[in-house]
């Protein structure tokens, strides 16, 4: 089936414009049904001819390239007004699973690109949406920059934008594409590959941790994933002060190994949180996996986590963004649960991931392991969905789609 793609962009000099361009191109020659669109602006220097980005855009498409300036670290106002009138769409559950890739400039080097992009997908997150950042070993991600959570270039006051920016958005809106395409017709391919495969890594010496561990795997097996559970390294019956230890006859799970991460089609990672960051074992083994070149065991793979703190408030949203970060650094496809369930709801509503605060109780609720159960489920089919390469053909186009991976 052919992909929707929607090219949302607010531009006043041009450069988002040309950029959304580029990326519309590189979508459309992919085969993609493609909507460029402009966000309104009473103050926009030129009146773009395409027509203006609605909500019910958003509900059409599958996948999604949201381009905006850079002003002061965040998306500019009238692209956050376009955002937040999605919220009627968003509050009836019927954007979730779009997939999203973002696009900003600003005219200094280091003038919050990074930020403004992390600051969209933080939208994008509640949805339930799917993010897809650069690909970090591509040619053209490195031509320009290297940012690996979307593509980011220099402003300058006359629009212009140069060679390698325009073909870093083609590659964006092609890249979409063709991970929309393979989403999108997974429901359609016999599925010879056998059944999908999860990997949980999680800091077994935390039972809370532990335990919520394995909720993500049951419900990953639920839907008929093979999974394995595995730790990190470290000794599995470690105590700290006022943190509860592991459930007395259960044996630990085996100890984690590059190899887990490149047998899995989708991944989740667990761990306590410290000073509002994650567990330091979890980040030490996430960046032994980085490679110094060409992908590595992530690339491409959807993956999330889920966190216990000590308060309320002690980094249960920050630290599973924090994650985030790391997991676009590998190429992971960060899919987040999202309002998507009433479990999460029920869990205290992070839409970032399960958490579990140890203020509400040493061991986790009936609810955060419901969450976490439901965390499993959607990683496990958000894996099966992206393990199988496209066909060479749109079902509904006679436009040839050629054979990608991402």
């Amino acid at each position: 089936m052919t992909p929707k793609i929607a090219v949302v962009h607010h531009s006043r000099r041009g450069t988002m414009r040309a950029l959304a361009e580029a990326a519309a191109e590189g979508a459309r020659a992919y085969g993609a049904q493609v909507r460029l669109l402009r966000v309104s602006d009473d103050k926009a220097v030129a009146a773009w001819p395409e027509p203006e980005a609605a909500p019910e855009d958003v509900l059409w498409a599958d996948g999604l390239v949201l381009a905006t300036p850079t002003y002061f670290g965040n998306p500019s106002s009238p692209f956050k007004r376009f955002l937040e009138s999605t919220s009627p769409l968003w509050s009836q559950g019927l954007l979730a699973d779009r997939i999203v890739t973002g696009m900003t400039s600003s005219t200094c080097l280091h003038g919050g690109r990074e930020a403004t992009l992390l600051a969209l997908f933080q939208t994008v997150y509640h949805w339930g949406a799917w993010v897809l950042g650069s690909d970090p070993f591509s040619a053209e991600c490195r031509a320009t920059g290297g940012n690996p959570y979307g593509l980011s270039v220099s402003a300058v006051r006359d629009g212009d934008v140069g060679e390698a920016d325009l073909a870093a958005a083609w590659a964006a809106g092609h890249r979409l594409a063709v991970t929309t395409a393979r989403v999108r017709r997974a429901d359609r391919v016999d599925d010879a590959a056998g059944r999908a495969r999860v990997t949980v890594v999680h800091c077994a010496e935390d039972e809370t941790v532990r335990m919520l561990a394995q909720e993500c795997a049951a419900g990953a097996r639920e839907l008929g994933a093979e999974v394995r559970l595995r730790r990190l390294a470290g000794p599995a019956a470690a105590r700290e002060a006022g943190l509860p230890g592991p459930a007395g006859g259960a044996p630990p799970a085996a100890v984690v190994t590059a190899d887990d991460v490149a047998w899995a089609d989708s991944l989740l990672f667990g761990a306590r949180v410290r000073s509002g960051s994650m567990a330091a074992s979890l980040l030490g083994f996430l960046q032994s996996l980085e490679p110094e070149a060409g992908p590595g065991p992530l690339a491409g793979k959807p993956a999330a986590g889920f966190v216990a703190t000590p308060r309320l408030h002690a980094g249960s949203e920050s630290a599973l963004l924090a994650l985030n970060h790391v997991l676009h650094h590998g190429g992971a496809v960060v899919v987040p649960p999202g309002y998507t369930d009433p479990a999460v709801f029920a869990a205290g509503g992070n839409p970032y991931g399960t958490s579990h605060s140890r203020s509400a109780g040493a061991l986790p609720t009936p609810q955060a392991l419901a969450a976490a159960r439901h965390q499993g489920r959607r990683i496990a089919l958000a894996g099966d969905r992206l393990r199988r390469e496209p066909v060479t053909a749109a079902a509904t186009s006679d436009t040839p789609l050629e054979k990608e991976v991402i």
